[in-house]
């Protein structure tokens, strides 16, 4: 992905004021030499939030927030430092540059422009082509309403190999362009493109600013695969997409809550009955990039799925990397057999809202699926459901989070706690380093401090009432011997 060229940086820097920045996002009243507000970035009854133009900072007193018109973007608008540059040099009227451009020195502003056509060009042919009649037909089947299609920009491609490509020249876009932004596919061995997207209901993809950067399409006949995405563009990837977060996110913002579907009309529909918050992933599993960019908008993320046993897979798969990544993560259950276009055409907006309102925490979520899958009629049984469950316990990074689960896993199986840590340690002794992190080989221990922690053990295991004094003081991987770590694991 081309870099910004340093004049860019630097005329933005050079160029904005950060009055006239802020004042665009939040009222400002003039104190003296300075401007006071509202800090947007919390709340509160009395103005601490500081303008200062001849420093061109901000400061909020309240929560602690500063920095120059390049940082209250980035945290006003959620967004990294060269999306922050690109917003104010639009503001600003500033050519944005790069270091290098893109493929045959296509740059993201050309793609940007592109993608914009294409998404006017199919809205259009949505609504006037003789061909989108069955497009129209299946979205108003779908139960979309025209004001929805239109606020979604939904279009229809027609089922030609280079229809989008003739537009494409006419309004002044060569091939190379078009492929580039994933419109077109290049012929392999015979030269020339066609049109990726052909005879489908078109689903444009934005990002949180509204920016048209990808499409998602729907095939209107018996055909695999039945939904068709964007390739990897410079401006687009399905590892860090959302579909509807330029529309939801006012809502997510607002509840710290978004709740993550699978399907584009799961998030259409519901929006469009009062339903919010929703925004569903491109066909992927959730990301660790996926994860930093909703950090931004919400605390708390719910899984939606149906109680089928695909949707408890599909929680499954996205666990691992959700327990690891440390986020509040909750499971929505669906009436079995229903995605939330469906709960929302057959029950009503107020059943899918009842769902949404009643998520489960994921762990105890994952323990009743693993329960159903394997019985628990054997303690066999139950041993292959405590080290699924050890093992992404060993993936929580926050201690504290990790022993109220170890309490719970206890107490769903009527294990002793004890037992439990003892497993998960031995578990965490286990797994080998990284390379760059596996320590030299150790030096044998003292005999004093052999000795020592023998006798630590001993009062241990005579006396129960230390053993948690014990623990917390001197935990299991602080002895000096493997044979006495094994021992201080079960005796813990």
């Amino acid at each position: 992905m081309a870099l910004i060229a340093d004049e860019t940086i630097l005329e933005v820097k050079r160029s904005v004021d950060i009055t006239e920045i802020v004042s665009g996002y939040i009222p400002l009243k003039r104190a003296g030499a300075s401007y006071k507000a509202l800090c947007p970035f919390h709340e509160e009854k009395s103005p601490s939030f500081i303008v200062t133009p001849q420093r061109q900072t901000f400061k909020c007193f309240g929560c602690g927030k500063g920095g120059d018109a390049i940082s209250f973007v980035m945290a006003h608008e959620n967004v990294d430092y060269p999306e922050a540059i690109r917003i104010l040099a639009e503001k600003s009227g500033i050519p944005v540059k790069y270091k290098e451009g893109g493929k045959d020195g296509i740059g993201r502003d050309d793609l940007y422009r592109v993608l914009e056509w294409a998404q006017e060009t199919f809205r259009a042919l949505l609504l006037k082509a003789p061909e989108a009649e069955t497009a129209r037909k299946f979205l108003a089947r779908r139960g979309v309403s025209d004001e929805t299609s239109d606020l979604y920009k939904l279009g229809f491609s027609m089922d030609s190999w280079d229809h989008l490509l003739q537009r494409g020249r006419k309004a002044g876009f060569d091939d190379k362009t078009l492929a580039a932004a994933g419109l077109a596919i290049e012929r392999e061995g015979r030269g020339g493109y066609y049109d990726r997207f052909r005879g489908r209901v078109v689903f444009p993809i934005h990002d949180p600013r509204g920016r048209a950067i990808g499409f998602g399409a729907r095939t209107l006949k018996d055909e695999q695969p039945k939904f068709l995405n964007s390739p990897e563009t410079a401006v687009f990837s399905k590892g860090r997409g959302f579909y509807g977060l330029h529309l939801s996110k006012e809502e997510i913002e607002k509840t710290r809550t978004v709740y993550i579907v699978e399907g584009y009309l799961d998030v259409i529909v519901p929006f469009q009955a009062g339903v919010k918050g929703l925004v569903a992933t491109l066909g992927t599993a959730l990301t660790k990039e996926h994860l930093k960019i909703l950090r931004r908008y919400a605390d708390k993320v719910v899984l939606v799925f149906d109680s089928d046993a695909a949707g408890q897979k599909a929680s499954e798969r996205g666990l691992d990397l959700l327990l690891s990544e440390n986020v509040d993560i909750f499971v929505a259950s669906l009436p079995e057999g229903l995605d939330p276009d469906d709960v929302v055409i057959q029950h009503g907006p107020e059943k899918l809202r009842e769902c949404l309102e009643k998520p489960r925490e994921i762990f105890g979520f994952l323990m009743d699926a693993l329960s159903a899958r394997h019985g628990t009629g054997t303690p066999a049984a139950i041993g292959r459901i405590v080290e699924e469950m050890i093992d992404r316990l060993n993936q929580i990074p926050d201690p504290v989070k990790q022993e109220i689960l170890v309490q719970q896993l206890a107490a769903k199986f009527g294990l002793e706690e004890r037992t439990l840590r003892g497993r998960l340690a031995r578990k965490r002794e286990n797994e080998p380093a990284p390379e760059e992190e596996r320590p030299l080989p150790a030096a044998p221990p003292s005999p004093t401090l052999e000795k020592a922690a023998r006798e630590l053990l001993a009062c241990v295991i005579s006396d129960k009432t230390v053993s948690a004094l014990v623990r917390a003081a001197f935990p299991v991987e602080r002895y000096p011997s493997e044979m006495l770590r094994k021992v201080a694991a079960v005796a813990y």
